[in-house]
Protein backbone atom coordinates (compact mmCIF):
# COMPACT_ATOMS: atom_id res chain seq x y z
CA UNK A 1 0.00 0.00 0.00
CA UNK A 2 1.39 3.32 -1.02
CA UNK A 3 0.54 6.44 1.05
CA UNK A 4 0.98 9.54 -0.47
CA UNK A 5 2.10 13.06 0.83
CA UNK A 6 0.33 16.06 -0.45
CA UNK A 7 1.73 19.55 0.07
CA UNK A 8 -2.18 20.84 1.00
CA UNK A 9 -2.32 19.03 3.77
CA UNK A 10 0.63 20.83 5.54
CA UNK A 11 -1.26 23.93 4.79
CA UNK A 12 -4.22 22.31 6.68
CA UNK A 13 -2.18 21.12 9.56
CA UNK A 14 -1.03 24.57 9.72
CA UNK A 15 -4.63 25.79 9.99
CA UNK A 16 -5.44 23.47 12.21
CA UNK A 17 -2.44 24.49 14.89
CA UNK A 18 -3.21 28.63 14.05
CA UNK A 19 -6.89 27.90 15.12
CA UNK A 20 -5.64 25.51 18.51
CA UNK A 21 -3.33 28.17 18.93
CA UNK A 22 -5.82 31.30 18.51
CA UNK A 23 -8.70 29.68 20.75
CA UNK A 24 -6.08 30.01 23.47
CA UNK A 25 -4.58 33.62 23.31
CA UNK A 26 -6.31 37.20 23.81
CA UNK A 27 -7.16 38.57 20.32
CA UNK A 28 -7.22 42.41 21.54
CA UNK A 29 -7.51 44.63 24.26
CA UNK A 30 -9.63 47.81 25.07
CA UNK A 31 -8.16 50.45 27.33
CA UNK A 32 -10.46 53.60 28.37
CA UNK A 33 -9.82 57.06 28.64
CA UNK A 34 -9.58 56.57 32.65
CA UNK A 35 -7.11 54.20 32.33
CA UNK A 36 -9.66 50.44 32.44
CA UNK A 37 -8.47 48.24 30.62
CA UNK A 38 -9.75 44.23 29.65
CA UNK A 39 -8.65 42.04 27.53
CA UNK A 40 -10.68 40.49 24.51
CA UNK A 41 -10.29 36.54 24.01
CA UNK A 42 -12.74 34.14 22.14
CA UNK A 43 -14.82 33.22 24.97
CA UNK A 44 -15.00 36.44 27.33
CA UNK A 45 -14.02 40.13 28.47
CA UNK A 46 -11.65 40.18 30.85
CA UNK A 47 -11.39 42.83 32.96
CA UNK A 48 -8.65 44.20 34.77
CA UNK A 49 -10.16 44.27 38.15
CA UNK A 50 -11.07 40.58 37.82
CA UNK A 51 -14.48 40.42 36.71
CA UNK A 52 -15.30 38.63 33.47
CA UNK A 53 -18.03 38.85 30.66
CA UNK A 54 -18.93 35.44 28.82
CA UNK A 55 -21.00 37.44 25.89
CA UNK A 56 -18.66 36.41 23.67
CA UNK A 57 -18.78 33.03 23.29
CA UNK A 58 -19.89 33.34 19.22
CA UNK A 59 -16.16 33.64 18.46
CA UNK A 60 -15.02 30.97 20.14
CA UNK A 61 -17.38 28.84 18.85
CA UNK A 62 -16.69 29.45 15.22
CA UNK A 63 -13.14 28.89 15.66
CA UNK A 64 -13.80 25.70 17.28
CA UNK A 65 -15.85 24.63 14.28
CA UNK A 66 -13.38 25.70 11.83
CA UNK A 67 -11.01 23.82 13.85
CA UNK A 68 -13.44 20.82 13.29
CA UNK A 69 -13.62 20.88 9.74
CA UNK A 70 -9.95 21.25 9.40
CA UNK A 71 -9.42 18.19 11.23
CA UNK A 72 -12.26 16.45 9.42
CA UNK A 73 -10.70 17.47 6.25
CA UNK A 74 -6.44 16.40 7.02
CA UNK A 75 -8.54 13.44 7.78
CA UNK A 76 -10.28 12.83 4.66
CA UNK A 77 -7.49 13.88 2.39
CA UNK A 78 -6.04 10.82 2.19
CA UNK A 79 -9.00 9.07 0.15
CA UNK A 80 -9.16 11.33 -2.40
CA UNK A 81 -12.17 12.56 -2.16
CA UNK A 82 -11.09 16.13 -3.67
CA UNK A 83 -14.55 17.68 -4.67
CA UNK A 84 -16.04 17.01 -0.86
CA UNK A 85 -12.35 18.50 0.42
CA UNK A 86 -12.84 21.76 -1.86
CA UNK A 87 -16.55 21.98 -0.66
CA UNK A 88 -15.41 21.53 2.81
CA UNK A 89 -12.59 24.40 2.38
CA UNK A 90 -14.92 27.12 0.89
CA UNK A 91 -17.14 25.89 3.77
CA UNK A 92 -13.96 26.90 6.18
CA UNK A 93 -13.53 30.07 4.28
CA UNK A 94 -17.25 31.48 4.68
CA UNK A 95 -16.88 30.62 8.60
CA UNK A 96 -13.76 32.30 8.62
CA UNK A 97 -15.22 35.41 6.86
CA UNK A 98 -17.97 35.26 9.28
CA UNK A 99 -15.42 35.32 12.43
CA UNK A 100 -14.06 38.52 11.60
CA UNK A 101 -17.93 39.77 10.51
CA UNK A 102 -18.77 39.38 14.52
CA UNK A 103 -15.25 40.38 15.41
CA UNK A 104 -15.75 43.43 14.18
CA UNK A 105 -19.40 43.82 15.53
CA UNK A 106 -18.18 42.90 18.65
CA UNK A 107 -15.76 45.60 18.70
CA UNK A 108 -17.60 48.05 17.59
CA UNK A 109 -20.23 47.33 20.41
CA UNK A 110 -17.66 47.17 22.99
CA UNK A 111 -15.87 50.06 22.38
CA UNK A 112 -17.60 53.03 22.79
CA UNK A 113 -14.75 55.86 23.97
CA UNK A 114 -12.34 53.72 24.62
CA UNK A 115 -9.31 52.41 22.45
CA UNK A 116 -8.90 49.32 20.94
CA UNK A 117 -5.48 47.31 19.95
CA UNK A 118 -5.66 43.86 18.67
CA UNK A 119 -3.02 41.26 19.69
CA UNK A 120 -0.90 38.84 17.67
CA UNK A 121 -4.18 35.59 17.38
CA UNK A 122 -6.44 38.32 15.91
CA UNK A 123 -4.09 37.52 12.53
CA UNK A 124 -4.29 33.89 13.22
CA UNK A 125 -7.83 33.56 11.71
CA UNK A 126 -6.33 35.87 8.67
CA UNK A 127 -3.61 33.50 7.95
CA UNK A 128 -5.43 30.42 7.81
CA UNK A 129 -7.97 32.43 5.01
CA UNK A 130 -4.68 32.45 3.08
CA UNK A 131 -3.64 29.02 3.50
CA UNK A 132 -7.18 27.87 2.93
CA UNK A 133 -7.19 29.44 -0.44
CA UNK A 134 -3.32 27.83 -0.73
CA UNK A 135 -5.17 24.85 0.40
CA UNK A 136 -7.99 24.94 -2.58
CA UNK A 137 -5.65 25.13 -5.02
CA UNK A 138 -3.43 22.00 -3.57
CA UNK A 139 -5.48 19.76 -3.98
CA UNK A 140 -7.32 21.26 -7.47
CA UNK A 141 -3.28 20.60 -8.75
CA UNK A 142 -3.81 16.97 -6.82
CA UNK A 143 -6.87 16.32 -8.53
CA UNK A 144 -5.41 17.36 -11.74
CA UNK A 145 -2.12 15.19 -11.72
CA UNK A 146 -4.19 12.03 -10.55
CA UNK A 147 -6.30 12.81 -13.43
CA UNK A 148 -3.39 12.91 -16.23
CA UNK A 149 -1.96 9.93 -14.66
CA UNK A 150 -4.94 8.35 -14.98
CA UNK A 151 -5.97 8.90 -18.58
CA UNK A 152 -2.22 9.07 -19.53
CA UNK A 153 -0.89 6.40 -22.13
CA UNK A 154 1.70 5.80 -24.70
CA UNK A 155 2.11 4.34 -27.60
CA UNK A 156 4.08 0.94 -27.46
CA UNK A 157 6.56 0.45 -30.55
Amino acid sequence: MKIEFYLHQVWLALICALMFAGLLLPIGQLVSAEGASAELTNFRLNFIEGDSSGAMWALGVIMIVILAVGVFELLLSGFRNFVLQKRLLVFMMLLTLGYYIIFVIYVLLLKGDASFGPRIAAAFPLICLVLEYMSIHGVSKAEASIIAKASGFRLRD
